[in-house]
């Protein structure tokens, strides 16, 4: 029997085929969370004038809260994909309306979960890249493990500490990979349409800037509930059916 491991390009694989196995469902979900930043970026994009004009405070305020709230909205959206995963890694098959189910009965501990581990990691990150890099590692599984296991808002980031200890580094080159990706893809995005003065390129620019979020929100939160299912089978020999068997 091949032994369990967990590696970075090991959960990139199995979270991108997930994701090719429940596209329609995860799209779903993605969209619906997504939804806020989407409709206000709809809305800052008919608002352009024909000659490329948007006012400077709108574009500012855009860019700095899709950019602060791109980390939120992934983690609420690993909630309901969770248990998506779940059942998808146990052989079955979870509709939208039963991860939405999911993620709305633990929606409380969850939001709360999300909010702590949110100013954690940027408040660490504020004031030194250090503790932010070892916050974002050590509490990466985090909702996941408020989805599962249930232990009360402290008691799931104290969790998360426990399920990725000795692995945070394989974790912190996945964030890597993800995030630098993720960035990276942005930066092409803008130096490939150089929107500046161009109304139609600004509007691409826009569009393509919340796609790029989207799609990288989807999967991140795939990866979270990937990590978190290999890191449980390591740690306490858990296997995924039951995991599957918490939702019963």
């Amino acid at each position: 029997m091949r032994e369990l491991r967990f590696t970075v390009f090991g959960t990139i694989g199995q979270s991108v085929g997930v994701w090719a196995k429940n596209i329609v469902p995860i799209t779903v979900l993605g969209l619906l969370f997504f939804s806020p930043l989407i409709i206000w970026t709809g809305t800052l994009v008919a608002d352009l004038s024909s000659d490329g004009y948007v006012e400077e405070s709108s574009w500012t305020v855009w860019f700095i809260v899709t950019t602060m709230l791109a980390y939120a909205f992934d983690q609420l959206l690993a909630a309901p994909i969770v248990y998506g995963v779940v059942q998808e890694l146990n052989g079955t098959r979870a509709g939208i309306g039963a991860c939405i189910a999911q993620g709305l009965k633990r929606f409380f501990p969850v939001f709360i979960t999300v909010f702590l581990l949110y100013w954690c990691v940027v408040f660490g990150t504020y004031s030194f890249v250090i503790p932010g890099i070892v916050m974002a590692c050590g509490l990466y599984v985090a909702v996941p493990a408020a989805v599962c296991e249930r232990p009360g808002v402290m008691g799931t980031l104290t969790r998360s500490f426990h399920i990725t200890e000795g692995n945070r580094m394989r974790i912190f080159g996945l964030l890597l990979l993800f995030w630098g990706a993720r960035i990276g893809a942005k930066w092409a995005l803008i130096a490939g349409i150089d929107p500046e003065g161009h109304a139609g390129k600004m509007q691409a620019v826009l569009l393509g800037s919340i796609s790029i979020d989207f799609l990288f929100g989807c999967l991140g939160a795939i990866m979270q509930a990937v990590t978190y299912s290999r890191l449980r089978q390591l740690r306490d020999g858990v296997s995924t059916n039951d995991l599957a068997r918490v939702f019963e």
